[in-house]
């Protein structure tokens, strides 16, 4: 995708996407293993801004009608990404995993045509909430 012919709402949803990946990855501590309990919430936090980030896009794509059904599969989606944080137990190597998965998701949502954001939106989450190990 060029540049110069992406809209400037999708440029700052791209930066968004960046930032709070960069945030995420950081809270991961680097010398560790392991993340701390206070650690784990705040990465939670930071995924739950990447996900906004996408189906904030899906929602102003879609027609007013369909909007409370996107916004309870946005929500479900999250609950699932919480979940399998939560089945990650502070591993370093695990969260990494997931926040890329759910990054390229993102990516993904962003870069659909307006008619197809929703299921992509859907298929990308759930494959993130299963990354490759």
């Amino acid at each position: 995708m060029s540049t110069r012919v992406m809209a400037p709402a999708k440029k700052i949803a791209v930066a968004q996407i960046l930032v709070i990946v960069m945030v995420a990855t950081s809270l991961l501590q680097t010398s560790r293993a392991t993340v701390t309990k206070s650690g784990e919430e705040l990465f939670k936090m930071a995924l739950v801004g990447l996900m906004d980030v996408a189906i904030d896009d899906v929602i102003a794509a879609t027609p007013p009608s369909k909007i409370p059904e996107v916004k309870a599969a946005g929500e479900k989606q999250q609950l699932l990404a919480m979940a399998k944080v939560d089945t990650a137990k502070g591993d370093k190597a695990k969260l990494e995993a997931f926040m890329s998965a759910y990054k390229k998701a993102a990516e993904q949502v962003l870069a659909a045509p307006p008619a197809q954001k929703f299921s992509v939106m859907d298929t990308g989450f759930t494959e993130a909430s299963h990354p490759a190990p």
